[in-house]
Order: structure tokens, then C-alpha cells, then sequence
């Protein structure tokens, strides 16, 4: 069965066909799917034995099946099946010959984890399956919680390099956490093209496995404190380049990189002198093994030849060719410096996530649906992702026209093929230091949107992933870093999907503006789901208080995103503000006098949503604090400042902000943290 959908409806309920040419290219990529001697990958439940279905010639039935499985500790276990006990399960024909599947079962079961299944059948075959133990779901939410939500870049302190940092991080979860919260929830720490710091969206990094290292907090580098360092810190030219950073209502990417980097790279120069930190650092850098070392190269080729790889030199096209081998070798100390950025963040993050842990708060991390075309991770493993394509979405509410998000999906056939060693990794790292993860567009677990590269987004069709398999990963990544798992399933919803999610234990992501009923009128609390997280706003909403005044319709209006006329879209918004005002008020969060009062209003919608029997409800730190500008506006790029908007309100005045205290207030009343 093809994987390429000949036909969708998409989230408006129009139903597409697929343009003939899209689907017959994307089919060319995918290749022909036909039966081998057994699959690369069976991804199994823990409480399940191990079966494989092996296809051998009809001819081949007296023959015995040889087996060894390698367990991820070791240890090994043989054995030996005769073909003719084994059930034949499918039969056909290839090359003029009759083929037999056979259902082989194999052992006990296995332990959770990643194991290898050596088979043969001499002469006719052998080969090595990777077997995957996950378990039936994933890591369990604990009663119910609440948190609160911000965008780490847009913290001002007046200490930070003018970005919000780890050390800003660590100050508002020890504050939160003192007021109840559970969860303080953050964008995406990917890491971005240092060469090119503007490019500031955290869905379209240069790595998913490696993180920001402008979120690195300088004074919190041990290296920082040494005297060489404290020169270039306490320097006339470093305290008027930071005066200006810190005082822009936008963050100014590329004086703060320049900033910090003059630091670090200093601070990275004083590393020699500390015997035990050079040390720390060799065996953290030991341990990542390539996966590091090749994100470091890419780096140091990106600061010689740009970011764009289509201008790279051809000896430079795949990490495995001996130029770059002899590159990194001639540039080891450019190379060494990204290692050590990336040494700092994962400290830095380890131990803002354990500080907040005693403060009763964990993170609550973003994944990326992707990274950028050009990005450190697609150089690194080519063959996980389809160059040609990129991904989005087909017309839904946020954009009537379509997405195209730019980014290059992941290969079907190679996830399975590497015994999704690439998503397990993914995953895993996106967990560590984590009580909760966020997975951006979970359906890409089932389907992605394919847009021919360079073609428009309605020339686009969905391609199938093996959910099944993914939701696995999903939930043993999950349990092996103890973090809830959140799906986030907005937009068109593929049939089953939500209940498979459910079934692994994934939480699904329900918004307040979003979950209405068929007459238009708001879902009472109790309508939402237990497994899921409620929240008030996302990234790519306007803020409550801007969406109260319909300020994010004058804004599209003037980028010309509106499809339909601004005066009706203000009307449907006028209308929109009375039934959410009226389902507040009818529940008992809103008093009728405060109508027009925004603080008392997002107070009002985060009762609401508390009252639900949602697992995590999770308010955002902009709509209290009466944010007007969006931090995003989907389909623009440079129409738009996107990802750079700083809060108004400094970090050290939250401890005292009303606002602030009043919903913390409401929420812990609600939903106490557990002990």
C-alpha cells in the first residue's frame, strides 16, 4: 500500500485531491515497497513476545531458522526453529517464484530497550533485525497540576546579556515554584546557526539534539571568574555594547551573540588553567562521542563557508569524507569552542533543572516538528531526512492558505531502517532534564504534510509514518527519562489518532480557543479530556489580552494575511468575546462587573481551564502580564519580528507583580501541587 495519500480533507473540512505529479514524485522517493527476507525494525510492547515474519522461497520449507538475539546489556541467547512448524501467514509471487511469509516466534520476552535479532537461513538469507522492547505507555502524569508558560529569549533581567538566559531560567522557577506551580514551561532550546544568529525561530534550527548557546549564563561559567576573562567583562567597550542590547524592545541577536562570544571564547582560552574543569570537559566530550564532534565540524565549516550546504564546497558534502576529517583537524581549536558551548549549555540546563526540582518545579520542553534545510543535523545523517521536500500544513484556521514551513522531514524508510535510532536519540535528549515535553505537530507521528520543494503549500499531500511504531519510541523515551509526554494535536486531526495517543499514555493538547461545540459556544471544563494538557494560548495565538480586542486581526490585516474581509473577521471576533466572557461568567470565574478588565479576564480563563479534569493546565506568562505583540505570526518571515519581542515587565519586578501573584494564587487554590 502506497504511503502518498491520493486524497485529504483538510482542517476546514474541504476535501483535496493531491495533484498527480505530487504524488507520483514522492512515490519516486520513497521507492517501491517490497517484501525482503524480514523487516530492519520490529518494534515490540514489553508484555509481548517476540515474533518476526520472515519471506523466503516456497522451496526453502525444510530448511531450519537460526536465531541469536544481543541484548542492549550483552548478554545473548540462541536458538533454532524448523520452517515447517512455523505458520505460513502470506503467500506470493515474485520473479516467477512462490514466496511464503512465516510468523517466527522467538524466546521470552524482552527486557525494555534496544536489542539485535541475528537470523539465517542457509543458503537462502541472513540478516540483523533491530529489535525494540517499548512499553505499553508512556512515563504517567501524577494528580493534577499546573504551571506557566514563557519564551526563555524574552526574560529581561538586569544581569542577562540582553536574551533571557539559564540563570534567568533557574530565578523564575525558584519564584513559580514558591507559588505553586508545577511546571514552567519553555520554547525550544535547539540550537541555532551561530554563524547566523537573526535566524532566531526555534521550529527551524540548525540541531534538535544540541542546544542554544546564547542561553548560556556568563556569570554562571566557572571560566568566567579568571582574571583574563574579568578584563574583557568589565571592559568600556563590553558595559556600552550591553547597555544597548538590554534596552531594546526586540532582542538584538546579533549584538548578543557578539557579546557573548567574546567572553566565552576567552573564557574557553582560561579552560587549560583549571586541571579538574579541562578534564570534566574531555570526558563529557568522550562520552558524546561523534554525534558531538560532527555538530562542532559543521559548525567551524559553517563560520569558513556560510550556512547555505548547496555552496559548500563538494569535498565538505558528508561528514564521512577525509577533507573534513583533514578539515577538523587543521581547525581544532574552532572546533574544540563549540564543544565547549555546547559543555556549558548542558551543564548549565542539568543544573537549573535540578535547582528547580527542589524548588518543586520541572521543566516543561518544546520539540521541534523539524529543522531547517540547511541544518547541522541534516548534514550530520542525510539519509534520515528527504532533501526534495519540504513540510507544512494544508489550509487550516491559522492560515487559510496553507504552510510551508521550510523544513525537511524525516525519511520513513530510513527511521525504520536505523531501528529508529535517529528518534530515540531525538527523543531522549529532548526529555533529559525535563518533567514534561511538548512534541510540536505530534501527527507527524502518523502523517506529515509534503510540499514539493519550492512549490506552493496547496501542492502539498500527506505521507504516512508507522504510528505505531513511533508512539513505541515515544513512550520508551518517555519512561526511560521519567517525562510526561505531550502531543500537541491541533489542526487536522487524523482519524484514531488521538485514541492510539491515549492508548501509549501521551497527553493531548487542548486549547481554550479552540475547544468549542458545534453552535460555536465554549467547552464547559468537565468537557475536557484527564489526559491531556489545557492551556490558554500558544505560541502562534495572540496573546489573550491582544485577542480580546481583535489587535491580531488589524495586525494580519495590515501584513495582508486576511482571506476574508477585516470587518467581518472583527465581527466573528466580537461575537467570540461575548461566549467566552459568557462561559466565565456562567461558571463562576468572572465577576459580571469585570467584563472589560484583562487581568481579571485571563485569571477568569485560567480558573476556567483549572477546573477541568485535565491533567496540566498551563498558563502563559504574556497573557497575564498584558502583552499585546504575538511572539510569532505564522506565514511571515521577515514581515514580521518574529521570536524577538522582550517582555515589558523586568524579571526582578515579577517577584512583586500583582498580576502575577493573583493567578498563582487562583491556580494553587485549585490544583495544589501534590506533595
Amino acid at each position: 500500500m502506497s504511503r502518498v495519500a491520493r486524497a485529504y480533507v483538510d482542517a476546514l473540512g474541504t476535501p483535496r485531491t493531491a495533484p498527480a505529479e505530487t504524488v507520483a514524485r514522492f512515490e519516486e522517493l520513497l521507492g517501491v515497497e517490497r517484501a525482503e527476507f524480514v523487516a530492519a525494525t520490529r518494534v515490540v510492547r514489553e508484555s509481548e513476545s517476540l515474533t518476526v515474519d520472515v519471506t523466503l522461497p516456497a522451496l526453502s520449507w525444510p530448511e531450519t531458522l537460526r536465531w541469536t538475539i544481543v541484548r542492549d546489556d550483552g548478554s545473548t541467547e540462541s536458538g533454532e526453529i524448523a520452517l515447517r512448524d512455523a505458520p505460513v501467514v502470506l503467500t506470493g509471487a515474485r520473479d516467477s517464484e512462490t514466496y511464503d511469509t512465516r510468523r517466527i516466534s522467538i524466546g521470552s520476552a524482552l527486557p525494555l530497550g534496544t536489542h539485535r535479532l541475528l537470523l539465517s537461513v542457509e543458503p537462502y538469507a541472513r540478516a540483523t533485525v533491530h529489535v525494540v522492547v517499548a512499553p505499553e505507555r508512556a512515563f504517567p502524569p501524577i494528580g493534577r497540576t499546573w504551571g506557566i508558560a514563557l519564551q526563555l529569549y524574552t526574560l529581561r533581567s538586569a544581569r542577562n546579556d540582553g536574551i533571557g538566559d539559564f540563570a534567568d531560567l533557574r530565578a523564575i522557577c525558584r519564584l513559580l515554584g514558591a507559588r505553586g506551580a508545577a511546571y514552567v514551561g519553555i520554547n525550544p532550546l535547539h540550537a541555532t546557526f551561530r554563524t547566523d544568529p537573526e535566524a532566531a525561530s526555534p521550529y527551524a534550527a540548525s540541531s534538535r539534539i544540541w542546544l542554544n548557546w546564547l542561553y548560556v549564563a556568563l556569570d554562571d561559567v566557572p571560566e568566567a571568574r579568571q582574571p583574563t576573562v574579568r578584563a574583557i567583562v568589565d571592559g568600556d567597550e563590553r558595559r556600552a555594547l550591553l547597555a544597548r542590547v538590554r534596552s531594546t524592545d526586540d532582542v538584538d541577536y546579533a549584538g548578543v551573540a557578539a557579546a557573548k562570544d567574546a567572553v566565552l571564547r576567552a573564557c574557553f582560552d582560561a579552560l587549560a588553567a583549571d586541571a579538574a574543569r579541562h578534564n570534566a570537559f574531555a570526558t563529557w566530550c568522550a562520552a558524546q562521542g561523534e554525534r558531538l564532534l560532527r555538530f562542532a565540524v559543521f559548525e567551524a565549516l559553517a563560520v569558513r563557508y556560510g550556512r547555505d550546504l548547496r555552496s559548500w564546497p563538494p569535498a565538505f558534502a558528508t561528514p564521512a569524507s577525509p577533507d573534513v576529517a583533514l578539515f577538523a583537524a587543521a581547525n581544532d581549536r574552532e572546533v574544540g569552542y563549540g564543544m565547549y558551548l555546547q559543555w556549558l549549555a548542558a551543564e548549565q540546563l542539568a543544573a537549573v533543572a535540578a535547582d528547580a526540582a527542589r524548588h518543586g518545579v520541572r521543566l516543561y520542553r518544546d520539540l521541534a516538528v523539524g529543522v531547517d534545510a540547511n541544518a547541522a543535523d541534516v548534514w550530520a545523517d542525510a539519509a534520515a531526512y528527504v532533501p526534495e521536500v519540504s513540510v507544512g500544513a494544508p489550509p487550516d484556521v491559522l492560515n487559510t492558505l496553507g504552510q510551508d514551513w521550510g523544513l525537511p522531514p524525516l525519511d520513513p524508510r530510513g527511521l525504520a531502517r536505523e531501528g529508529y535510532t535517529e528518534l530515540l536519540d531525538l527523543l531522549q535528549a529532548n526529555c533529559r532534564h525535563a518533567g514534561a515535553l511538548r512534541i510540536d505537530h505530534a501527527f507527524s507521528l502518523a502523517r506529515l504534510y509534503w510540499i514539493p520543494r519550492g512549490a506552493g503549500a496547496r501542492s502539498g499531500t500527506y505521507v504516512t509514518y508507522p504510528l505505531d511504531d513511533m508512539r513505541g519510541i515515544v513512550a520508551l523515551a518517555s519512561v526511560r527519562e521519567g517525562c510526561i509526554v505531550i502531543g500537541e494535536d491541533l489542526g487536522t486531526v487524523p482519524e484514531g489518532f488521538r485514541e492510539h495517543m491515549e492508548e501509549s499514555g501521551i497527553l493531548s493538547y487542548r486549547v481554550l480557543f479552540f475547544e468549542r461545540r458545534d453552535d460555536g459556544t465554549f467547552a464547559a471544563p468537565e468537557e475536557y479530556p484527564a489526559l491531556a494538557l489545557a492551556t490558554s494560548g500558544t505560541h502562534d495565538l495572540a496573546t489573550l489580552p491582544a485577542w480580546l480586542r481583535g489587535e491580531d486581526i488589524d495586525l494580519r490585516d495590515r501584513l495582508g494575511l486576511l482571506e476574508t474581509p477585516a470587518a467581518d473577521e472583527r465581527s466573528t471576533r466580537a461575537r467570540e468575546r461575548e461566549l467566552l466572557l459568557d462561559a466565565l461568567v456562567a461558571h463562576g470565574d468572572l465577576a459580571a462587573p469585570d467584563r472589560d478588565d484583562e487581568t481579571a479576564i485571563v485569571i477568569a480563563a485560567n480558573r476556567y481551564l483549572a477546573a477541568a479534569p485535565s491533567a496540566i493546565v498551563m498558563a502563559q506568562l504574556d497573557d497575564v502580564l498584558g502583552e499585546r505583540k504575538p511572539v510569532n505570526v505564522p506565514g511571515t518571515s521577515t514581515q514580521y519580528p518574529n521570536w524577538r519581542r522582550k517582555l515589558a515587565t523586568d524579571l526582578e519586578a515579577l517577584a512583586s507583580d500583582e498580576r502575577l501573584l493573583k493567578l498563582c494564587s487562583a491556580l494553587t487554590e485549585i490544583r495544589p501541587r501534590p506533595s
